[in-house]
């Protein structure tokens, strides 16, 4: 018996990219400390030694947390004694964030939207955060535009993302998500991740003044060593060099060595050794002010 092309039903397995149903699934277990979602409440701390550079009293300023998922770095500004509301395009996350907030005993306004289209009135805040979210939105460039119209003229903007570079695509989406599956598989998607260019950019563009851009470092030096690498592999396939150098090699291993040590401190202490740097390869954190 034969079949014919009617008969035959090809699957196609069609792979996800920037899979935002990561965080609905994960939204019931979000302050789970066992959870891996929960790694990203340890990043509050690296992110705000920065901020805090900027903001230096928290008491009292009217803030925004963009992407605020189950409200992390919401509850770490309402414990500073900061204003806080909080916005995510995820009702279950939404719904978490309210839940533990009432067992936190703080006061959070809690919305369901979209970065795009926030609402909110102009001239609303004094600080916006956007912390893990830019690489994820539709229109990074429009929830910029937002986030200067609800600032009130000074009003700082904080934020942290992921460089779109050879090295992020090494470390974020082959080691992170395809080796050591720290992050599910297809939450992030290369094409989408912002360089500081085109940000800062964007954001001078949009009225935004006093930019400072820094690496958020918690790789070390493998995003520069993975270029330098990348470099010696264009020299390769184009006959200009056959072997690294020494040095390359001695400068891998020893990064390689220092990571492995730092991850294994990291799976049993569950924190990270993240850097404020000059090293902006892989992800970096910044600043902006609305101008006046």
């Amino acid at each position: 018996m034969y079949s014919t092309n009617q008969d035959l039903k090809i699957v196609q397995k069609t792979e996800v990219k920037n899979d935002l149903e990561f965080y609905d699934e994960n939204a019931d277990n979000w302050w789970d400390e066992n959870a891996k979602i929960y790694a990203l409440y340890h990043l509050n701390k690296p992110r705000f030694e920065f901020f805090d550079r900027h903001a230096t009293n928290w008491r009292g300023l009217k803030t925004l947390d963009v992407g605020c998922g189950g409200g992390f770095s919401c509850e770490f500004m309402a414990e500073r004694g900061a204003v806080v509301s909080g916005i995510d395009r995820s009702d279950k996350c939404i719904v978490a964030a309210q839940n533990h907030a009432v067992t936190s005993g703080f006061e959070i306004d809690y919305r369901q939207g979209f970065a795009e289209n926030m609402p909110y009135a102009d001239n609303t805040f004094d600080v916006v955060i956007c912390v893990d979210v830019l690489e994820h939105v539709v229109d990074y460039k429009k929830v910029v535009s937002e986030v200067h119209r609800i600032l009130k003229p000074g009003g700082l903007f904080f934020f942290d993302t992921i460089n779109r570079t050879f090295s992020s695509q090494i470390v974020m989406i082959g080691l992170m998500e395809n080796i050591l599956q720290e992050i599910k598989r297809g939450v992030h998607d290369w094409d989408k991740f912002i360089t500081p260019e085109e940000l800062s950019v964007v954001m001078r563009d949009t009225g935004f003044g006093k930019i400072e851009i820094k690496g958020f470092d918690m790789f070390g030096e493998m995003g520069a060593v993975l270029a330098q690498m990348h470099g010696f592999w264009g020299n390769f396939t184009s006959g200009k060099q056959l072997f690294p150098s020494g040095e390359s090699l001695q400068q891998v291993s020893q990064l390689l060595i220092s990571n492995i040590v730092n991850y294994v401190d990291y799976k049993k202490s569950g924190l990270f050794k993240i850097k404020i740097n000059e090293d902006t390869s892989i992800m970096y954190v910044g600043v902006g002010a609305k101008n006046n």
